[in-house]
């Protein structure tokens, strides 16, 4: 699910940006959560994670521009999108690392431009993103962020991350050849975990993940988790 943040001091046009946003996620099935925000305090307070976040720059008391610099000094790399009607802005926008720009007033053509872009960028990204089908849509996951798979039916996947949990409605094999990475390893026959959030092993085959989930390991394949673990460990060090 992507979590996206808005911060605009009009609430019209807060809220005519929301719906634009919700409007292009309906349409094309995308899960998505809009957080609002009247003003940059409120937005730096907020301590959730943004796939996202479209920022006024004509804003009292602190604007666009220092909230987008306060913003780097904790995540350099959620795409931040600036809303101006004044082009003076562009040059300090940059400084900031902006990903675009949409001028009011906007309608959901600009909103489409922005996803497209957005999405073509996580394609190239170097941390993958992959969709995940599920009875609500399609959810677009970060694979870093993903902890494990774990089989509630045959074709109903528990995918665990790092925020939360929901179901897939794809087989564990397509979910596994989404992921494509050693960094994940199939402990069980019904489960595929994330080595990096692995915590230790339990004393009854199982695995024990750092949120102090317990997950099967098979007998049969303990050694060879054990080995994975290791080399995971010793890649990561080097």
């Amino acid at each position: 699910m992507l979590h996206i943040a808005i911060c605009d001091d009009e609430e019209r046009d807060l809220k005519k940006l929301e719906k634009l946003i919700l409007e292009y996620a309906d349409n094309n099935d995308i899960m998505c959560k809009v957080f609002a925000f009247s003003d940059g305090v409120d937005l730096l307070t907020e301590k959730k994670k943004f796939d996202l976040v479209f920022l006024d720059i004509e804003m009292p008391g602190m604007n666009g521009i220092e909230t987008a610099q306060k913003i780097r000094e904790q995540d350099m790399s959620v795409p931040i999108v600036y809303i101006t009607s004044y082009s003076k802005y562009w040059r300090s926008a940059y400084k900031v690392h902006a990903f675009d720009f949409i001028s009011k007033p906007y309608d959901i053509k600009d909103i489409q431009e922005v996803f497209r872009d957005f999405f073509n960028m996580v394609k190239e990204s170097e941390s993958r993103v992959i969709p995940i089908n599920t009875d609500k849509g399609v959810v677009y996951q970060n694979v870093e962020e993903i902890c494990y798979l774990l089989i509630e039916q045959r074709k109903t996947i528990l995918v665990g991350t790092l925020y939360s949990e929901y179901t897939a409605t794809e087989f564990l094999s397509d979910l596994k050849e989404k992921i494509d990475s050693d960094q994940f390893f199939l402990t069980h026959r019904s489960c595929l975990v994330n080595l990096k959030y692995v915590n230790n092993l339990s004393k009854n085959d199982g695995v024990i993940m750092k949120d102090g989930t317990w997950l099967p390991l098979a007998q049969r394949k303990q050694m060879d988790f054990m080995y994975a673990m290791s080399r995971f460990m010793r890649k990561n060090q080097s």
